[in-house]
Formats: C-alpha cells, structure tokens, sequence
C-alpha cells in the first residue's frame, strides 16, 4: 500500500510540472500573439524604418522558438528540443551583435520545464514498468 502512495504522490508532482510547463508556455505565446496583433493593426508608417535581413531573421527564430512551445503541449520532449534550440539561436544573434541580453534567458524557462516533464515522465513510467514485471 505505501508504495502505492508512493506513485501517487510521484505522479502528482509530475503533473504540477507539466501543467507548470503548460501555462508558462501559454503565456509566452499569448504575450508574443498579442504584441505582434498589437503592432500589426497600428499598419505601417511611411516614415517606419525597414526590415533587415538580420530582423527577419530573428522574427523567424522567434516564430520557430513560439512553434516548438505550442508543439511541447502535446510532445514534451520535442517541443522542448525546437524552443530550446531556437531560443539559443536568437540569442547568439542577439548577443553578436548587442551584447547582454540577459531578458531573453528567461525566454528558455518553458523549454527547461518541458525538459524536466519528460524526462520525469519517462523515468516514472520506466519505475511502474519494472514493479509491474517485478510483481508478475
């Protein structure tokens, strides 16, 4: 019976993470929706400098980075692969060209939460793995 408990209260645990990790990413999304709705209704003034190939650039690692977090509510691990590795792209354009950034860590958050969900979620099913074939 307390090994039981003991799953339990395991499973419960992975579940606030993976719900943390949901949320967080989320919320990410949702703050970038709304800036990029935001700045697309305002249109374009004549007197608005252009894009750079370098801008493009980081608004595509950035669509990329927002895609893997959508992708992560579903596939942790692969979510959490795409974000990661985008995120770390445009944060290595971003500190060739300006220096310190340090806001766009931050930004690797739901990446590492997706991380963590998965891998505990693989080790918990591999530990009910082993007592069900223990108890056969």
């Amino acid at each position: 019976m307390k090994a039981n408990l003991n799953i339990t209260h395991k499973n419960t645990n992975l579940k606030i993470l993976r719900w943390t990790a949901r949320i967080v990413a989320i919320i990410v999304v949702a703050f970038f929706l709304m800036m990029f709705i935001g700045e697309s209704c305002q249109g374009r003034s004549s007197n608005a400098p252009s894009l750079s190939a370098r801008d493009y650039i980081l608004l595509s690692l950035m669509g990329l980075y927002l895609v893997g977090l959508i992708i992560g509510l579903w596939r942790e691990f692969l979510g959490g692969l795409i974000s990661f590795l985008f995120m770390a792209a445009n944060i290595i354009v971003l500190e060739v060209e300006k220096g310190n950034l340090n806001i766009f860590y931050y930004m690797l958050i739901p990446s590492i939460l997706y991380f963590l969900s998965w891998y505990f979620s693989r080790k918990e099913s591999k530990k009910l793995q082993d007592t069900l074939t223990n108890a056969e």
